[in-house]
């Protein structure tokens, strides 16, 4: 609501409804009022406390950087960028852009190998970015002392520009487009940095605009974090700094013998130590102290039996009438039956691959959806807003923080169980992708039997998980049982060719191209989302694939986003890779043009400023229980 006298200096008087108003006249603000009137958006409004740029645009520094170490935010600042260069002559308003260039210094081998990272990062990219030596960073820096500099990663392009002018460049955009500007107009708001102006508010325009993010998550991820989750606090009175670390069950039991990671606000074990270890973190962009004990770790997962905590999965039950039409809509693939279990995926309106889920039907009409640690809050909003949208008549409850999750895994993993259970284990009586509820050491919990082993996971609540997880240790004493981590999971999960949502498919992605079409059922009566678009991109045709690589290298493994090469040119990128300590060698997937997929297809992999070999391979190399199984089986007949 705005007194009397605050129209603003359009004179003009707010209505009591429009279509979008933007809270903040900051250079996001503006931004996002510039972009969604440019993008045809009807009665955009923006309203500011005081004046334009009078929060913390008016004292940012204004830089202008190609740079970013990330690889979405690249995208970022190239659109704000080029924006930048040409806003003036669109405008008419001045905006004091200059772009003298930049270079990063390196004085040590490390930041040296940092730069080089860097650099294989970007050749994929349109990013200006160039690796140049003491000569040249002499010739553009005269008065530098060059006793220790090694090496330079140069941006001609970066630069810095005023941030008044900018926004009120943007502004004139904006009204130039049929936006209208009220201040004062006190309403709390927040800004950001100037070189993330253009590129934010053009993302989050699409975004409004056409109802679905136009990017890839980790992009979205860092649009929610800084500019919704920011504006969340707010609301809802969260204490600065964030809400405090999550821990499973176990981690009190765990801490000590192992390399945490954070996960999604999670701590969890990326991988374990033992005696005569060389422990703690030590940073490389080469195979480091972390290379020994993930083998030894995937050693015991594919010849013993291992546990790892799960724990930050997300993890949601869905419930009510119209359970099976809600879950019908949004999943591409059918639904399991009671006691069953399968990977499904939510696509996009435009049929990109927006999450990857674990849906098991515990009872009739109630669902248990399993999602990856890093996008709880991701795929739990596009749920809720879809039974919001649709009416639906069902209960949807977040129950990630309730339930603790362990796996346990292994060739060896079945007879551990059974020793904690009258349940019968055994193949026949508890197949793969089936569920069910039973008691462990005299703890009731869920057992989903899914791995990339032989394997299960256990569903239990976060109370009872150190019980469970003792008992287990006991149990299979003489099996050797022990301890994995992340890093070891990760090496299993690529040389089984399983994709990972958020490296071989996300928002950017089909799954079609992400070769997830046993998943995806085009001919299910159901309207599931992103179904017509699809069937249209079926119809049309991919340019591209997602292919297996192995790679000759020595001390180093690719782990995604680094430049494919074939004959000098830059032809794809790899989305994640390892080492597979399986078959001794270096894998990677990588999206590629199509006629550079079919197998035996040399290229080459960029690691640290080298171009290692690189063959495109079938996959998987190493076959899951289950495949190994029926193939045993099916040798045996013959």
């Amino acid at each position: 609501v705005l007194r009397d006298g605050s129209a603003g200096v359009l004179g003009k008087r707010l209505k009591d409804s429009e279509d979008t108003v933007v809270i903040g006249g900051g250079c996001f603000g503006v931004s996002l009022a510039y972009h969604l009137a440019k993008a045809g958006q009807k009665e955009v409004v923006l309203l500011e406390k005081s004046e334009l740029t009078a929060g913390s645009t008016w004292h940012a520094a204004g830089l202008t950087t190609y740079y970013h170490p990330g690889i979405n935010l690249k995208k970022i600042h190239y659109y704000s960028i080029k924006l930048f260069e040409q806003l003036e002559a669109e405008t008419g308003q001045a905006v004091g852009f200059h772009q003298p260039g930049s270079i990063r210094l390196a004085s040590t081998p490390v930041r040296v190998d940092e730069l080089k990272y860097q650099m294989t990062r970007t050749h994929w990219h349109p990013t200006p970015q160039f690796l140049i030596g003491p000569e040249k960073i002499q010739q553009l820096f005269p008065l530098l002392n060059m006793d220790k500099v090694l090496t330079g990663l140069y941006n001609p392009g970066d630069g810095h520009i005023d941030p008044y002018s900018l926004t009120m460049a943007l502004a004139a955009g904006a009204r130039m487009y049929g936006a209208q500007i009220y201040y004062p107009a006190p309403v709390t708001g927040l800004t950001y940095g100037i070189i993330h102006s253009g590129g934010v508010g053009k993302f989050l325009s699409d975004w409004i605009v056409s109802g679905e993010p136009p990017d890839d998550y980790a992009l979205m991820h860092y649009v929610l974090n800084h500019v919704v989750y920011g504006l969340y606090k707010v609301i809802i009175g969260l204490p600065e700094g964030g809400a405090p670390n999550r821990v499973s069950g176990v981690y009190e039991l765990l801490k000590d013998r192992c390399s945490m990671g954070f996960h999604a606000g999670w701590e969890q074990p990326h991988y374990f130590h033992k005696p005569g270890d060389d422990s703690g973190y030590k940073p490389s962009f080469r195979r480091t102290n972390w290379f020994g004990p993930i083998g030894r770790e995937c050693k015991l997962v594919m010849e013993g039996v291992g546990v790892i905590d799960l724990s930050p999965f997300g993890k949601f039950i869905v419930k009510g009438e119209d359970s099976h039409r809600l879950l019908d809509r949004l999943f591409a693939n059918t639904l399991p039956k009671v006691g069953q279990t399968n990977i499904s995926h939510m696509l996009t309106p435009r049929g990109r691959v927006y999450a990857e889920v674990t849906v098991t039907q515990t009872a009739p009409g109630e669902f248990l959806l399993i999602t990856g640690y890093g996008s709880e809050l991701h795929d739990l909003r596009w749920i809720e807003r879809e039974v919001c949208d649709g009416g639906y008549a069902v209960s949807v409850c977040n129950v990630t923080d309730e339930l603790g999750v362990l796996g346990v895994a292994g060739p060896k993993s079945r007879a551990v169980l059974q020793k904690l259970t009258d349940e019968d284990m055994s193949d026949t009586a508890f197949r793969f992708l089936h569920c069910r509820s039973m008691q462990l050491a005299g703890v009731p919990l869920r057992a989903i039997r899914i791995s990339y082993t032989l394997g299960w996971e256990l569903y239990m609540d976060m109370q009872k998980m150190s019980a469970v997880y003792e008992a287990l240790m006991e149990a299979g004493r003489d099996e050797n049982i022990d301890n994995f981590g992340t890093y070891a999971m990760s090496s299993l999960r690529l040389e089984k060719g399983f994709r990972a949502w958020g490296a071989e498919m996300n928002c950017d992605t089909n799954p079609l191209e992400a070769g997830l079409d046993y998943f995806i059922k085009l001919s299910k009566p159901a309207e599931f989302i992103g179904k017509q678009a699809l069937l249209e991109i079926r119809a049309q045709g991919l340019s591209r694939r997602l292919a297996f690589l192995t790679l000759h290298t020595d001390d180093i493994d690719p782990e995604g986003n680094e430049s494919v090469w074939h004959n000098g040119e830059v032809v794809g990128n790899t989305t994640s890779g390892s080492y597979s300590y399986s078959t001794q060698q270096s894998l990677a997937f990588s999206y590629l043009p199509l006629h550079l997929t079919h197998a035996g297809q040399k290229l080459e992999v960029e690691l640290l400023g080298q171009k290692y070999p690189a063959t495109v391979t079938p996959e998987p190399l190493v076959l899951t229980e289950p495949a190994r199984t029926h193939l045993q089986k099916k040798q045996r007949s013959i």
